[in-house]
């Protein structure tokens, strides 16, 4: 079964916070703190690709999303978020949950992976 919508704004929540610098201060800021309709068809504010919008899923090929692409590497001339580290892809990287569960970042890349190749749906 796939995460779910509050799990991945968890899992987002966690890494702006580990973070090295504020998401808050960022041009998208905490993009993800919406409801679930906004997030699955809304753009990453402020935030261009060859001058068009960057859709938060990519209705195409949604695991092709760039917040997913983004938090693995570097995205369309955009450095890998969070900007400054550290990054879910370190080999130690790890967060805990709200319910003390420990989640390394492998496992986040691969539930988020799962959950939008499911469809992205908000329930699991």
């Amino acid at each position: 079964m796939a995460i779910t919508f509050l799990r991945l704004q968890e899992y987002l929540d966690k890494i702006a916070r580990k973070a090295n610098l504020d998401a808050n201060n960022s041009l998208h800021g905490l993009f993800w703190q919406t409801t679930f309709e906004k997030f699955a068809a809304g753009d990453v504010p402020n935030k261009r690709c060859g001058g068009a919008p960057v859709p938060i899923i990519d209705k195409i090929d949604p695991t092709k999303s760039a917040f997913y692409q983004i938090l693995q590497q570097g995205w369309c001339a955009m450095p890998q978020m969070p900007k400054t580290g550290p990054f879910v892809s370190d080999s130690n990287y790890s967060i805990t949950l709200a319910d003390g569960t420990v989640v390394t970042g492998q496992q986040i890349l691969s539930d988020i992976h799962a959950w939008l190749a499911a469809g992205s749906p908000e329930n699991g």
